[in-house]
């Protein structure tokens, strides 16, 4: 685990980021590679299609006018708007449903091929995190103890990430990231802020407390139309932020 810091991105990073983009008619069905996927914190839920030629590191995709995406849940139907950021084109649609065992469709149609690819994923199990709570404090050598409600569901997966910020000498922001991938789902984490190592970089001003925060994922894996390319993916995930806290490293 290392220490994080966050500043400007260079020029030179920028640059070595690829913002291409490919007329989804130049490309051939099975060249298609596909990340769709839907996440809930709680209130409704986000269905979401990344789209890019071969593989995740390909260029991303641009709908022509004759393929579109839709998703249905609960006797909805939605058209995918695309959705663009500085470095990404995805296509995402809002549904107000979130309760487990909800079953989305996603359809990839290709009216010039006579395509339909359809992706199936079912809503994971709830859940609410306990502790830690609102602004409870902790010193660097104490133990964290998260606690969720609900337990594993068959299927699921439950991943969790620690962020603790804290501020430097030099007035810039430090990042101590910790994940747990596939950690037990039993409703119970205990995490020995002591390991950190990055809690005790001398960069770091001892005199202003770190604010901590824990991201968990639970998920389950979709089914994809098998013409999608090879390490397509698709998952249903529920989403869920812990209150933030105080992490003394005095």
């Amino acid at each position: 685990m290392k220490l994080k810091s966050f500043a400007a991105l260079p020029l030179l990073l920028l640059a070595g980021c690829s913002t291409e983009t490919t007329e989804s008619k130049d490309v051939k069905t099975e060249a298609i590679w596909a990340d769709i996927y839907v996440t809930s914190q709680g209130k409704d839920s986000r269905v979401i299609a990344e789209l890019n030629v071969s593989g995740r590191n390909g260029n991303n995709i641009k709908l022509s006018d004759k393929d579109r995406l839709e998703a249905s849940a609960a006797g909805v139907t939605k058209a995918l708007e695309r959705d663009d950021d500085f470095f990404d084109i995805d296509y995402r649609a809002v549904f107000n449903i979130s309760e487990e065992g909800t079953k989305y469709t996603v359809t990839l149609t290709r009216d010039a091929v006579g395509d339909a690819l359809t992706t199936t994923l079912i809503m994971p199990k709830p859940f609410t995190i306990i502790t830690p709570q609102e602004n409870q404090s902790f010193h660097k050598t104490d133990t964290l103890e998260v606690s969720w409600t609900d337990s594993k569901q068959n299927n699921t997966q439950l991943d969790a990430k620690l962020t603790i910020r804290c501020k430097k000498d030099d007035g810039n922001e430090a990042s101590v990231v910790e994940n747990y991938i596939d950690t037990n789902d039993d409703g119970s984490l205990s995490i020995d802020l002591a390991s950190l190592e990055g809690l005790n970089d001398s960069v770091l001003n001892n005199k202003k407390s770190c604010e901590g925060e824990v991201f968990m994922e639970r998920f389950n894996h979709g089914t994809l139309d098998s013409r999608f390319a090879d390490s397509s993916r698709a998952r249903a995930i529920q989403q869920r932020y812990s209150k933030k806290f105080e992490v003394r490293i005095n």
